[in-house]
Order: C-alpha cells, then structure tokens, then sequence
C-alpha cells in the first residue's frame, strides 16, 4: 500500500512537472505582431523551438524546469535573450517582447520570393511596400496611390474606404507635426518596408489595452532597417507672368526619436482678383527626456493677404414661389496667427503622463462689397460694403494620467483640459436696399442703413474624466483578459458675449438696443458609462452603456431674461473586432453622442447683419442626438494576395436642428426672408463601399473592383412645412493595372448614379420616430436625378507616366412650382496625363483636360485645359532642380461648382487667374540611413 501511494505522488509529482505551459507576443515597436519569428526555449538539458503565428504569438508545453531561458530572431530585428521563471502557478504568460530593428544591415541580398501585398489583423491593414512598384523619385504618396482601397489627392490629402486620414506616425512614435499632408510628398517611397493603416483608438487606449468608441484612422509607416535617421529638405524660389514671385526653404534633421525642423516660405501673385500674399515660419524640436520621457516644442507664423472676387447664383422653390439670388463679392482679406504648442510624455509601461500646453494669437480684417440681384418672388436690389477686424488669442492645456495598479489586470486613469479664447471684433456694415414694383420693376424706395457693431466676448471650458478598469478573472490556458469598465466625463463652459450696435445718422452714431446684445451662458455636459470588454488573439469587444445629461443656462442681461435648456440622452455603446480566420477579419462599432445648440441657435435676438434674411433663434431647442453604426469586412487571400474590402455605414439624428426659412412681408408689401430654428426628426443615411483587388505575378497586373451605394433622408422645414430631401447613390467602379520595371498601365470604369426628391410631409409618420422608414406620401417639390461614369487609364514606364482620364455627369431636376426653370445639368470631362525622363536628367510632364459643360445658371464655357513642364535635374543625384512649366495654355480655366442645399440650388465660380507660365530652381537634400534619394518635386 505505501509503494502504491509513492508510485501515485511521483506520477502526481511527474504530471506537475510536464503540466508547466508557457505563452507571449512578439512584436515591433508599432505594436503589431511579428509572423514567422523564430523562438527557442533552453531548460537545462532540454531545447524547444517554435515559430510565431501571423498575429506574432507562440507558446510552449510540457515545461519540466522551473526557469528558463528564452532566444527570439526574427530577419531585419536585433536579436532577443532573457531568462524566465515560473514564479507563481504554472502558466507564464508574456504581455508583449518587443523586438528592436537592426541599425545596420549587411550587403543586400536579392530573395526570390512572393511578398504578401496585404497582411489584415485585427485593428490593422498592412501594405508591404515590397510588393508594389517603386521607382527612383517616387515619394510615400506614389507609393500608397498603388493600394487597394487608398486614395490621394493633388493636395495630399489621403482617404481609407472614403475614412479621411490626417494622423502620420513612423514606426509607432510621433514624426513632427503628425499631420500627414505636411510629409507624404517630402518622404522617399524607398525608406518604406511597411505602411499600415490602424485603428486608432487613442494612447491612452494603447497604454490600458481598453479599446472603447469609434476610432479614428492613424497612416503609420515602417521604415527598412537603419532607415530611422536621416536629413531632407529643399529651397528654392520661382517666378511667373502673374506679377508671380517667391521663396522657399525647409529642412528637417530626424534620427528616431530626435527631430528638428524649420520652414520658411513667401510667395506673392495676382490672382485675377488682386494680389495674393502668403508667408510662413515654422521650428519645431521632439527630443527624449530621461530614460522614458519625450518632449516636443514648435511655434509657427503666418499670415495671408489676399484678394478675392466671386459670383453665386440661387435658385429657392418656395411654396409661394420661386425666387432667384445672382451675387458678387469682392474684396481682400488679411489674417495673421501665431501659433505655439509644447508636450510631454513620460511612460515606463507602468505610468503615462502626458501633457500639452498651447496658445495662439489671431488677427483678422476683411474689406468686402457686394452686390446681390433678387428677381421672381422676390424683387430687390441689394448694396453691401463691409469692413472687420477682430482679435482672438487663445489658450489651452491638458494633462493626463494612466497607471497599472498592483494588480496588473487593473488600470485607472484621469484626464484634465482647459481652455479660453477672448475675442475683441469691430464690424461697420453700409446696406443699401432698393425696392422695386414686382409687376412694373419700377424703383419703389431707396432705402441706406449704416450701423457699426462693437462686439467683446470670451469663451472658457473645462474638462475632467476618469477612467478606472477592473480586471476580471479568465481561464488559466488562455490570453484572454475581461474587464468591466466604469467612466466619468463632465466638461464645463461659460461663454460671455457684448454686441453693441450703433446706427449712424448724419455721421452721428446713435444706440440701439433692440439690435444690442449682452448675455452670459454656462453649459455642463456629463457622461457616466459602464462597459464590459473581453480580447483574446482572435477577438476583441466592448459593450456597455452611456447617460448624458446636459444642462444650459443663459442670461440675457439687456433683456433682464434667463432661459434654462436641460436635456437627458442615454444610448448603448458596442465595439467588436474579430479575426475570423487567417486574413479574414470583422468589426462592427456603435456610439451615440449628443450635441448641445449653439448660442447663435437659441438667443431670442433679432440677428440683423443681413437685412434680407434676419436670423432669430429659438430658446425651446432640445440638444440632438447622433447615432452612428459602422461596420468593415476585410479579406486577404495569403497565397494569391486576393483582397477584399468591405464597409458599412449608419446614422440617424435625433432632434436635429435644422434652419426654417421663411418668407414674410414687409412695409413695402414686398417680401423679405427670416430664419429661425426648429427640432426636426427623419433624418439618416445608410451607405456602404467595398473595393476587391486581384494582384497577378507579385502584383506586375492586378484588377480591382468596387463601388458605394448609399440611402438619405434629410428633414427640413421651408416656410414652416415640414419636408424630406430622399436621396440614393449608386456607384460602381472597375480598374485594371499592369505594373513592370518599365512599364505601368492602369485603367478604370465608373458609373454613378445619384437621385434626390424632396417631398411635403402630409402625415407626419416621421414625428412618430426619428427613422421615417414609412414615408412614402406628399408632393414632389424637385426630383434630381444625377448620372455619372468615369473612364481612368494610365500607363506607368520607369521613365514614361501616362494617365487618361473621361468623365461624364449628367443632372436631371425637374420642378413643382417651376418646371421650365433651368435645372439640367451635364458635363463630360476628358482627360489625358503623361511623365517622361529624358536621359535619366529631363522630366516633360503634360497633363491636359476637356470639360463640356451645359446647364448651369451661370454663364459657362467649355475649357480646354492644357498644362505643361519639363525639368531639369543637375549636379550629383540630380539635387539641383531647374523647372519650366505653363499652366492652362490656352487660357480657358473655368472654375465651376454646384450643390444642392435644403430647397435651393446653387451654382458659384471664384475668379482667378488661370493661364500661368513660371520658373523655378530648387535645391533638394533627401539623406537616410547613409543613403541618397531623390525624390521629384510637384
């Protein structure tokens, strides 16, 4: 009996020792996992080795030794070794092994390999930049053109599935300004491994791991190894038959975390209107402080001088008719602002302090006059001139605090923010109105009011939250953790404004005070929720609930009048991510936030500024309520590199406050417009987009397919009957691209439709409910319906760039008060685009469009648009830079827009100046990692 029992405790005692399991994360300093990493475990005699997962974990089993020792490699990455033991239980779980990039790699060895194009994991897209074609003067933003699902514009700007972009990190750490359009077309694609483009839900979500609301989209890039240093910049000046001259220079010292930059820059034109006058200077210093910290300083200078002219034409059906607006406006503006922030950021992977302090001193004048023609409905002529300066310095502060408490499943943090912008205006505005007969057109009355307004106010807030996780309990063999979530919010404003106006007579000002103002307002807004979250490899969510109240006090001191606003929005929140398989994941998010009306909305005063359309707001205003769905499929094939990108998209307003125009008559018995505000329930929108890419041959020919489709219902009231814009957008697109060492071509196909109707709500189904899925009655105030394709084609050489590009647009409205009104609107648009390197030193460069437009109320031409430059590249690497260029050649530019807004229809142009012939030299320096690149100016 006693054998058996010591034969039971050594098998007991054998199974204990072998029961021992340990698991852990590999990643870069981005925080994305690591694949393919290689990691071996030494326990005294014993060797275990394994590789990491596409997510970058591992795990071990069947450890007999108490301590270990554990060695990670990974290619491109300094090695890693540390030693471990099993302290306590007998799963070791380790959160996170970060591995640093090697400084210095040896001679380049070619690998004959597929690269994976896309890899897709649970927050993240990422582009491998050796996948797609990248040649010498190409900078980041020719590099990410080529992704599926990415746009960039001429100016930069870079949108994600239709998601606007505007924050930029390198390799997980913040790179300068952080603003993205400030540095894609400065950077050479050549420095770039990986481009990735996250979720991101905030640093403090990143330091807690507690993911919670809608997040915003963050562009990260990942440079090659020893590619995290360098200098580039460049200065140049430029002249141009536009009275056209200028200068610039920049240049930006970076080596990780250390940065230094200054930029300056003046440029002066005619811009068909007057002169055009722009200068700027900015520094800005990022270094380390300690062994955790960071601290960051810039100040900027600019100012803008600028004339301006402009036409506008608008066309407003009102149930008493129709009533046209043909406007000009011209004048100059001059704005100065300088601007100052500072920060820092302390963490140790235990505490993250940070905090940011900032100021900015602001100064307008504007010099305008206009002159507006109102014919139909209504008939009058008016006259403004206006002049205004103002001031407004500001300053604003933050601090916050998170920390891993003694339990580290637990975590807490607080936050504190506060701000205050006084404002000083003075404002002189002449109107002159004549008033006609509406069957005679004869002048009735010449009517000339000078008033001069002196306006004073200050705005000042508050904010403070807290955040505490408590870390629930999950099962020992996995590297799941939950955790309920309890949050506090509250934000505290006072804003206080004096608007004093004087009418003059004779040249002698006299006050009014029934278009005076004087009141003090105080806000407090206040959210308190609680959620519950759970993430494991594979799956991350959040789910909980948020109350909102809201309380508003004003005081009208000159009308001796207080008015309260208090309001009570509550709403579920859900956040969802899951990795369905490898390179297939899902993530559906939900919030509700609410939005107080402005002071504008809700003072009782009569806003007499522009005397056609007096603004009165309305004191029984509710706050409204935005809920927002949002959903995204992504798809990876991993041995084709088939992807696809899918998403969706959902909102309905509550309470929306919308303008309610009306009509009403004067002393005259003409009529004039008023505008006051009401609460409004209908409205949504509901869209989805998807894009699918097929990359053939390690991406030399890939084929992408994709489109939108989109629901609205706007509500709107005009002349106080309540109405519904409905809209439908239906968008389809198909691209093809062939993309070899010296040749690249690229064509696409688009069809859009789009159709608007505006309705009368006759049963007011939607006042039951702020979705109105079930309105179908009323009559037809306009039906607008839009056709549009688009045919894109492009041929990319290694020395030769060509592009083409077709459009057409058709717009079809047809009318209930007016059905002859001009309301058709067609254009077709063709393009063409070519880049040529002549010898390896010149670069000719054509880019050329034809527009026909029909339509528009304005008067329209059809531009031939021809554009034209050709560079010349000198001295080593080509750094010095001679260009020549034309800009529309024949002189046809036509700058026209159209957009539909509530019940009207408006088309505008700005005038300037088109036809430019100019040059420039330029001096380029683009150093990193010991290596030169040249990267080709715009």
């Amino acid at each position: 009996m006693n054998i058996f029992i010591l034969l039971l405790f050594a098998a007991q005692s054998g199974f204990g020792q072998t029961s021992r399991r340990i698991s852990g994360l590999v990643t870069d300093s981005t925080e994305n996992g690591l694949s393919h990493a290689n990691v071996i475990l030494i326990a005294g005699k014993d060797t275990l080795q394994t590789t990491t997962n596409e997510e970058g974990y591992f795990n071990f089993s069947k450890i007999k030794a108490e301590s270990f020792l554990l060695q990670i490699n990974c290619l491109g990455y300094q090695s890693y070794s540390n030693t471990y033991d099993f302290a306590k239980g007998k799963l070791l779980e380790i959160k996170r092994i970060e591995l640093k990039q090697t400084p210095n790699m040896l001679k380049t060895v070619e690998i004959k390999g597929k690269p994976n194009p896309i890899r897709i994991m649970q927050d993240t897209i990422e582009y491998n930049a050796a996948a797609y074609q990248v040649f010498e003067g190409d900078n980041v933003a020719d590099l990410i053109k080529q992704f599926p699902g990415m746009e960039v514009d001429d100016q930069y700007n870079v949108k994600t599935m239709g998601q606007e972009m505007t924050k930029l990190r390198i390799n997980g750490k913040d790179f300068f300004t952080n603003n993205i359009k400030d540095f894609i077309g400065k950077l050479p694609a050549g420095i770039v491994s990986k481009i990735q483009i996250i979720d991101d839900f905030g640093d403090e979500a990143n330091f807690t791991g507690i993911k919670v609301g809608e997040p915003k989209k963050m562009l990260n890039i990942v440079t090659k190894p020893g590619m995290n240093k360098g200098k580039f910049g460049s200065t140049g000046m430029n002249g141009g038959t536009n009275q056209q001259y200028g200068g610039s220079g920049s240049f930006s010292f970076w080596n990780d975390s250390k940065q230094r930059m200054a930029d300056i820059g003046y440029h002066t034109s005619n811009n068909g209107a007057g002169t055009s006058e722009n200068a700027r200077v900015t520094l800005n210093h990022r270094d380390k402080l300690g062994k955790y910290g960071n601290f960051s300083i810039s100040n900027g200078f600019n100012t803008n001088n600028n004339a301006f002219e402009s036409e506008q034409a608008v066309e407003t059906i009102n149930p008493l008719g129709t009533f046209y607006n043909n406007s000009q406006n011209k004048g100059k503006s001059n704005r100065s602002s300088n601007i100052f922030n500072s920060s820092y950021t302390f963490n140790n992977k235990k505490i993250r302090l940070s905090a940011n302090f900032g100021g900015t001193l602001s100064q307008n004048s504007n010099t305008s006059a206009s002159f507006n023609n109102q014919t139909g409905v209504i008939r009058q002529d008016l006259k403004n001139n206006n002049q205004l300066s103002s001031k407004s310095p500001s300053l604003n502060g933050n601090l916050s605090l998170a920390k891993i408490l003694k339990n580290k499943k637990n975590s807490f943090s607080t936050n504190l923010a506060f701000s205050t912008s006084p404002t000083n205006s003075n404002q002189n505005i002449s109107t002159n109105t004549l008033y006609y007969d509406r069957d005679t057109e004869l002048l009735k009355k010449d009517s000339l009011l000078n008033r001069n307004l002196i306006t004073s106010g200050s705005n000042q807030y508050i904010n403070f939250g807290l955040n505490y996780s408590l870390g629930l309990k999950t099962p020992s063999d996995t590297l799941a953790k939950s955790s309920l979530n309890f949050t506090y919010n509250a934000s505290v404003g006072k804003s206080n404004s004096n608007r004093t106006t004087f009418v003059l007579e004779n040249a002698i000002p006299i006050f009014i005070d029934s278009l005076s103002t004087h009141y003090t307002s105080v806000f407090i807004n206040q959210s308190l929720g609680m959620s519950y979250s759970y993430s494991n490899k594979k799956m991350r969510y959040n789910f909980g609930f948020n109350a909102r109240p809201s309380l508003m006090s004003n005081n009208y001191i000159n009308l001796n009048q207080k008015i309260k606003n208090n309001n009570l929005n509550y709403a579920p929140n859900i956040n969802l991510s899951r990795t369905i398989v490898k390179g297939k994941t899902i993530s559906l998010s939900y919030t509700g936030n609410n939005n107080a009306p402005s002071i504008d909305q809700i003072q009782p005063i009569r806003n007499t500024q522009n005397l056609q359309n007096i603004v009165i707001g309305n004191p029984n205003l509710k706050p409204y309520f935005r809920h927002s769905l949002m959903s995204n499929y992504n798809y990876v094939n991993i041995k084709s590199g088939i992807s696809l990108q899918a998403g969706f998209t959902f909102s309905a307003t509550q309470n929306e406050i919308v303008s309610n125009v009306i009509l009403v008559p004067d002393t005259l018995n003409s009529l004039k417009q008023e505008t006051r505000f009401e609460n409004i329930n209908g409205t949504y929108n509901a869209g989805n987009n998807y894009s699918l890419n097929i990359p053939i041959k390690k991406n030399k020919y890939a084929i992408s397919y994709g489109g939108n489709l989109g629901l609205s219902n706007r509500a709107i009231f005009i002349n106080n009957n309540k109405r519904f814009n409905k809209g439908f957008n239906f968008s389809q697109n198909v691209r093809g691209s062939i993309n070899l060492k010296k040749l690249t071509v690229s064509a696409s196909t688009n069809y859009n439709f789009t159709s608007n109707t505006n309705v009368l709500n006759t049963n007011n189904i939607s006042d039951l409910y702020y979705l109105n899925l079930g309105q179908i009655g009323g009559t037809t105030l306009f039906n607008t319906h839009t056709y549009a394709a688009n045919l894109n084609g492009s041929l990319r050489l290694k020395k030769l760039v060509v592009t083409a590009n077709i459009d057409y647009n058709a717009t079809n409205s047809d009318a209930e008060f007016n059905a002859n009104a001009p309301r058709n609107i067609k254009n077709l648009n063709l393009a063409f685009s070519t880049r040529l390197t002549i010898k390896k030193r010149f670069l000719f460069a054509v880019n050329t469009s034809k527009t026909i437009n029909k339509g528009y109320s304005l008067a329209n031409a059809n531009p031939l648009i021809i554009n034209t430059s050709l560079t010349a590249g000198f001295l080593k690497n080509k750094m010095l830079n001679l260009k020549i260029s034309a800009d529309d050649l024949l002189n046809q530019g036509n700058n026209l827009s159209r957009y539909i807004s509530g019940n009207s229809i408006i088309d505008s142009r700005t005038n300037q100046v088109t036809r430019v012939f100019k040059i420039g030299l330029s001096y380029s320096l683009s150093s990193f990692g010991g290596n030169v690149f040249r990267v080709d100016a715009d």
